[in-house]
């Protein structure tokens, strides 16, 4: 048995694997600090020009605006509290086109405007995925996370879409393990009748889970199911903010509803509408989401550049990494033999700077004691408790795939997988540090005519809504390109911001992109043209800072929101004052468990001291 080449499995596959975004990565900026910074000069850029200049936002007003201040809410929505939240379920149509099919019950929470006389209405957010719930990015904003006057502006309100979290249905596919077992019959293509039989079987596994439900869970039904919160929050607008594959929901829903957008902002952003008519052009396509992750893993290597760091192998940490490449099949085999586990952890530690000396210690510990924990517990954030079971990311992926591409049908996929196996030999020469992971990963998109997903059948461009797109030349999942082309090509009034940022989207840990961003939400106030802003370094302070957001309220979940940034400004005094530079950075960034239990101990002082 022969394994397709790694890379291109990424490149058709890619989409479906690593769109998760990171929500912690995006939350790396004081709220406070975020809120009070001034206006900075941003730099324009000039086309079909070597220079730029200095210069304020120019702006444009979203033309749906009516006023800044909304009135009160006429709400069907019964609320109840949950912690710092409100949360409710509310009922949407199972299926838009089949009234028969009934309803399912979807998930919502929402953090209420702290200024009521100053509220402009409802800000919906997504945090991405496919599959990651949107509930509980609003505990980032309730919880400091966000500007101030984000919160204090906007009824936050999260979500979970359908199939996902506590919204129904309940996705599955089998049993957990069953579809991994059927596809051990096809050896790299599709190209025998009992291949072919296999895929079909693989499919029919969620067929048979879900019956015709199974199909109905893509980007298509999460748009109406947002639709239909918006009406039962009796809110005539809503604004938007949407994160990787967020940034497809807000593309989607721009589209199909545009007169119900006040403003939208996406980061992170794909563009699932590549030209792909020939195969060089899908080949162009595949290099370009390709390429990022494949820098990012030689940079993140390269910074391993002393002795302190456990892959430094006298100064060849990329040696290093190839010799634990042959140990890689057992990271899959701790993980139910799912062949994408090694990638998946591979590339999770990528999404921010800040991660790279876990992979290090991952590959360390996987070299030296045939010890794939660490990398089992990176995957855990893309597969899921049960590595087992059918990945839900690559599920609506596909049926994405088919709404967008209908055109694209299971002969020409089968076909175009024997066209990228053609050129597996330059592929890996062209990313030889990916195509190191081997893999017999098998997809099942090609089959998913099983489905019959409705094509969208309307150019997917926005509707004409102003919506922001923040483009980053450093994100390792959504290429810069690609958000570049989302915005000036396919969306019809699209307008980008350009910045460097070191990790997988940006808002808001960088004080530039914010106060566009807030411009844009607040004012529904766009530039007229495309801006740039520079990287911003976030010290460990920040960071640990930052963590202590996230995690106090699991320490003492009586704390409010008022409670957690005076707490974590005295947590990260005393964690630097009382263990040191040394510890402080093995708790965060080295998987140093006695500095993390130092750590946590130091945050229960803290809040007991506080009178938590």
């Amino acid at each position: 048995m022969t394994p397709q080449p790694r890379p291109t499995r990424f490149a058709r596959r890619l989409a479906g694997l690593v769109l998760f975004a990171l929500v912690a990565s995006s939350c790396g900026t004081d709220a406070d600090d975020a809120a009070e910074v001034d206006v900075p000069e941003t730099t324009t850029t000039v086309a079909a020009s070597t220079t730029t200049s200095s210069s304020t936002t120019t702006t444009q007003a979203a033309e749906t605006t009516t006023s800044l201040v909304a009135p009160a809410l006429a709400s069907s929505v019964e609320w109840e509290l949950c912690g710092q939240l409100e949360c409710a379920t509310i009922e949407v149509p199972a299926d838009y086109d089949d009234a028969s099919a009934g309803t399912i019950p979807i998930a919502v929470n929402m953090l209420r405007a702290s200024d009521t006389d100053r509220r402009i209405g409802v800000l919906m957010i997504n945090p991405g995925g496919p599959g990651a719930p949107g509930t509980d990015l609003t505990l980032s904003f309730a919880f400091g996370g966000y500007p101030e006057e984000i919160t204090e502006r906007f009824d936050i309100v999260g979500f979970d879409p359908r199939g996902v979290g506590q919204s129904g249905p309940t996705f599955a596919c089998g049993e957990s393990g069953e579809q991994l077992e059927i596809l051990t019959a096809v050896d790299d293509l599709y190209d025998t009748p009992e291949e072919i039989e296999a895929g079909e079987a693989a499919v029919q596994l969620c067929v048979d889970s879900m019956g015709p439900l199974a199909g109905r869970i893509h980007t298509d039904f999460v748009v109406r199911d947002m639709d239909e919160i918006r009406k039962a929050m009796g809110e005539e607008q809503i604004s938007y903010l949407g994160y990787s594959y967020g940034s497809l929901i807000g593309a989607w829903y721009a589209t199909l509803f545009p007169d119900s957008v006040r403003a939208m902002v996406i980061d992170g952003a794909n563009n699932p509408l590549d030209e792909e008519d020939t195969f060089e052009q899908r080949l162009d396509s595949a290099r370009e989401e390709i390429q990022p992750i494949e820098d990012l893993l030689l940079a993140s290597l390269e910074a391993c550049d002393s002795v302190a760091c456990p892959i430094y192998n006298d100064g060849d940490p990329i040696g290093y990494y190839y010799d634990t490449a042959a140990k890689f099949e057992l990271i899959n085999e701790a993980n139910a033999n799912n062949p994408d586990t090694a990638f998946l952890a591979l590339i999770t530690p990528l999404y921010n700077e800040a991660s790279w000396p876990q992979l290090w210690q991952a590959l360390a510990d996987l070299q030296e004691r045939d010890d794939p924990s660490i990398f089992s517990t990176l995957a855990e954030f893309q597969l899921g408790d049960d590595p087992g079971s059918v990945n839900i990311t690559a599920h609506i992926n596909c049926l994405d795939a088919w709404a967008l591409r209908p055109d694209n049908d299971r002969e020409v996929q089968l076909a175009e997988a024997a066209e990228f196996a053609s050129v597996e030999d330059q592929l890996n020469a062209e990313f030889p540090l990916l195509a190191a992971i081997e893999s017999n990963s098998a997809g099942t998109c090609a089959f998913y005519d099983a489905f019959a997903p409705k094509p969208l059948g309307v150019p997917l461009d926005g509707g004409g809504v102003p919506i922001l797109v923040v483009g980053n030349t450093s994100d390792p999942v959504t290429s810069f390109g690609e958000s570049e082309e989302l915005a000036n090509e396919i969306l019809s009034n699209g307008v980008l911001i350009e910045v460097d940022h070191p990790s997988h989207t940006v808002y808001p840990a960088n004080s530039c992109v914010n106060n566009i961003v807030d411009t844009v939400l607040i004012e529904a106030v766009y530039p007229t043209e495309q801006l740039s802003c520079n990287r911003e370094i976030t010290d460990d302070s920040d960071v640990l800072f930052d963590v202590c957001v996230q995690i106090a309220p699991d320490v003492d979940p009586s704390l409010s929101a008022a409670d957690i940034d005076p707490i974590c400004e005295t947590f990260v005094d005393e964690s630097f004052t009382r263990l040191g530079e040394d510890a402080v950075y093995g708790a965060l960034y080295e998987d140093d468990a006695e500095s993390g239990e130092a750590i946590i101990s130091i945050l229960r002082e803290v809040i007991a001291a506080a009178g938590g």
